[in-house]
């Protein structure tokens, strides 16, 4: 490594990140490379005189060298619980305020995992666990420490030094007494567990019985998985085999096996013998596993059935690019918008516009009912349409502001004005700008009891006449 990377590496390690110097000073990587140890410590020491974050991850990290998880068992009780509320605002803080200790955890678990660290997780995880029960966790930051903490305690727990029963023992009761919002997986853990782990969670959740129907049942799920035991898998997760999801949970279930063949199997008799719009999942997860053994034509084969099964313009969009891996669009293309055509007039619409065929697209919008297409779609239209003729994108516009402003509130004050500088960008283009100020000061006058909209309309200068 170069010298001015251990440096950079070095500030990092204590919360003190290198950044950008002025435009015209000497970059502060340079600076950085050019100290010797002595300066260094001296920068590191002036740093934690003025912030207490890299007091602490000095601390933690000379800690860390001696092998001793005081320091760090301190600020794992210190800093990942509290007993106050958290509202939003007070979450999003927390949470970011706890992250460096998540991330002295894990160059833990890298450096020196023990059965110490281990425990010193599962204490973490609890206490995280316990302030999202008092917290406003909207943004799901403290979720995420949470998820962040049992991925590095199932690492810590691969170096194999963690008790089998033990760690059994405390996935039951973290999962079936502590909480309900986070799993623990076995299959995850296996080797972990080893065989006598493994027979110990085992025995716990059939000892569990109905203590927690979902815990149990995932429980049985992944253990089912663990096994390779596809009779049970089907059972536990293809119930009964009515609709598409359970085919796909099964599905689903052979991929993580490996079994390929069985994964097709499980998908093509769900598209076989289920409908509704799930039918989709069953869809993409079968043409990625033709995908996967090179067989284009199968995964052609079941778009085109897809889309006459389904058609929208997503199912078209997918037949499309398996036909176009195959050189095969021209012959498909036809056939695959009349499918659309006549069950989603708005979807074959949008795909014209995707194709670049807009003086179709727009001749079947004009011929269509007029409440058959959609306010958003019209808007699409009238931007394909401004090269060609912007009288016709203007009318658009206009229309649809008008149909906005019935709402009377800022959002939709924002989009009618977004909307009049699109028509005004066309009025320009096609010689129409003083059609385009008449309209401008009918909406003023119209609608002059809206403080905020006329405010608004001023800030854009669209001032009318």
């Amino acid at each position: 490594m170069r010298p001015h990377s251990q440096a950079q590496d070095g500030l990092r390690s204590v919360g003190v990140a290198p950044r950008q110097g002025h435009r015209d000073a000497e970059p502060i990587e340079g600076l950085v490379a050019s100290l010797n140890t002595a300066q260094l410590l001296e920068i590191v020491a002036a740093a934690v005189d003025r912030h207490e974050d890299v007091e602490r991850s000095v601390r933690l990290i000379a800690a860390r060298a001696g092998g001793d998880l005081t320091q760090l068992r301190a600020e794992v009780d210190r800093g990942l619980r509290t007993r106050r509320f958290l509202d939003y605002r007070a979450s999003l803080d927390w949470a970011h305020a706890a992250r460096p200790i998540l991330t002295e955890l894990d160059a833990t678990a890298d450096d020196s995992p023990s059965v110490d660290l281990v425990e010193l997780l599962q204490r973490a995880v609890g206490h995280v666990v316990k302030v999202i029960q008092h917290a406003d966790d909207s943004s799901g930051l403290i979720g995420d420490l949470a998820r962040d903490l049992l991925t590095i305690h199932a690492k810590t727990c691969d170096a194999g030094v963690a008790d089998p029963v033990k760690l059994a023992t405390w996935m039951i009761r973290f999962r079936f007494r502590d909480q309900d919002f986070f799993e623990v997986d076995p299959v995850r853990y296996a080797t972990a567990l080893g065989d006598r782990g493994i027979a110990a969670y085992r025995k716990a959740v059939a000892d569990a019985g109905g203590e927690d129907a979902f815990a149990v049942r995932y429980a049985r799920e992944r253990l089912a998985i663990l096994d390779g035991d596809v009779d049970a898998i089907v059972g536990i997760l293809g119930g009964d085999l009515s609709n598409p999801h359970q085919f796909r949970r099964v599905a689903d279930a052979m991929a993580e096996l490996g079994r390929h063949d069985l994964v097709l199997s499980w998908a093509s008799r769900g598209i076989a013998e289920t409908n509704g719009w799930q039918l989709g999942a069953l869809y993409d997860l079968a043409c990625k596993t033709y995908g996967r053994s090179d067989q284009p034509l199968e995964v052609l084969r079941l778009r085109r059935e897809q889309h006459e099964r389904l058609p929208s313009s997503s199912t078209y969009g997918a037949l499309k690019a398996a036909a176009q891996a195959l050189e095969a669009w021209e012959v498909e293309r036809d056939a695959a918008r009349a499918v659309l055509r006549s069950t989603d007039l708005r979807g074959y619409i949008q795909v014209l516009l995707t194709d670049g065929d807009n003086q179709l697209a727009w001749e079947i919008a004009t011929a269509a009912p007029a409440d058959a297409i959609h306010a958003e779609l019209w808007l699409k239209l009238a931007e394909s349409r401004e090269t060609d003729d912007p009288a016709d994108a203007l009318a658009v516009y206009q229309r649809i502001v008008d149909e906005v402003l019935v709402t009377t509130d800022r959002r939709a004050y924002a989009s009618a004005v977004r909307i009049l500088k699109r028509a005004k960008s066309a009025a320009h283009t096609a010689g129409k700008l003083e059609a385009f100020a008449d309209n401008v000061a009918r909406l003023r006058d119209q609608h002059r009891r809206r403080p905020t909209l006329i405010a608004m309309l001023d800030k854009a200068k669209l001032t009318g006449r």
